[in-house]
């Protein structure tokens, strides 16, 4: 009998999800052995407890016929748990690129999660080190650092890259995908990725060169030399070609801000040029031709970059306005 007909009793089912979901109980109980080993070997990081909860939510509002059954395959639970574990995934990678432990003074639990995770042995054989690769450990003595895999909270973007491939893998294998639909798929979606990842990357180097040379800043002095002082109209000018020609906040930031706090010596005003920055720069990021996120998202929605711009430029401007009424109030009240 196939899945799409198969029947489980609906209270059974309920009751495995809730108390034993974690565990994949309820997914041997259905018949989908695949799903029930996967939640046994990830049921440490709780992402199938969050999930058996989703679950066990959508099962109580699905009705079930005159013997008390529910098909074990369903349209709501499937969305329930694509969604459950999308805002499951972005949350991981969000947290994942956040420096916890340079946050908060003497956190070292993801670091310490590292070398625990790379010391699990079989014998002498250790797993993780020999088939993903040994955990990044530090060794505070010399100060030194090995292996290949970051600790949670320093992953860079090919760690993400390099879990999300793994992820994707996990995924053809829950949806029982061949392997050579996998390749397959997996190929044609790094062709249709590819152009638009050599367009972030030359804008990435447009970028590194604007900063690495000191154009920004030269440019950057230059307007501000145009007032005395603290003045809006060239904080804001400055922040808008600043946040264009170096795309990155971080850069953009310690590269623009220093000469802000260079020529204006009042430390009072710094909070309202540092309104300025971020506003300025989140508003130019949704329209800047250099803005990466940008290119890509029109790349992958089919959206024209110049109906983009006639439809958002009105917007924009209403919130610049916003920006520098807001200022204009912060200033006055400084």
């Amino acid at each position: 009998m196939k899945d799409t007909n198969r029947k489980v009793n609906k209270v059974v089912y309920a009751i495995l999800t809730i108390l034993l979901g974690t565990f994949g109980i309820n997914k041997f109980y259905a018949g989908k052995i695949k799903a029930g080993i996967l939640s046994i070997v990830f049921c440490w990081t709780l992402v199938p407890t969050i999930l058996s909860i989703a679950e066990f939510i959508t099962v109580l509002t699905e009705k079930s016929d005159k013997e008390g059954k529910i098909p074990v395959n369903s349209d709501r639970r499937t969305n329930v748990l694509f969604g459950t574990g999308l805002v499951l995934f972005v949350l991981f990678i969000i947290g994942a690129i956040i420096p916890w432990e340079s946050l908060f003074t003497n956190c070292t639990i993801f670091t310490d999660f590292n070398t625990w995770l790379g010391n699990i042995k079989i014998g002498d054989y250790q797993i993780f080190s020999n088939l993903i690769g040994a955990p990044v450990v530090v060794d505070t003595t010399y100060g030194s650092t090995t292996g290949v895999i970051n600790a949670f909270g320093s992953w860079t973007m090919t760690d993400v890259a390099i879990f999300l491939f793994i992820l994707t893998a996990i995924i053809a294998l829950c949806s029982k995908i061949k392997f050579n639909d996998f390749i397959s798929t997996t190929t044609a979606g790094i062709k249709k990725v590819l152009p638009v990842a050599i367009t972030a990357m030359l804008i990435s180097i447009v970028l590194v060169i604007m900063v690495t040379s000191g154009v920004n800043v030269t440019i950057t002095n230059w307007i501000m030399s145009w007032a005395e002082g603290f003045n809006i109209a060239t904080v804001t000018l400055a922040s808008m070609i600043g946040s264009v020609i170096t795309g990155d906040f971080y850069y953009f930031v310690s590269a623009i801000g220093s000469v802000f706090t260079t020529v204006v010596s009042n430390t009072d005003l710094y909070g309202v040029m540092g309104l300025i920055m971020q506003g300025i720069y989140n508003l130019v990021m949704i329209i800047a031709p250099t803005s990466v996120a940008l290119i890509i998202g029109l790349y992958y929605l089919d959206i024209p970059y110049g109906k983009w711009f006639k439809h958002i430029w009105k917007v924009l401007l209403a919130l610049l306005v916003i920006i520098i009424i807001a200022s204009i109030i912060v200033f006055a009240l400084v």
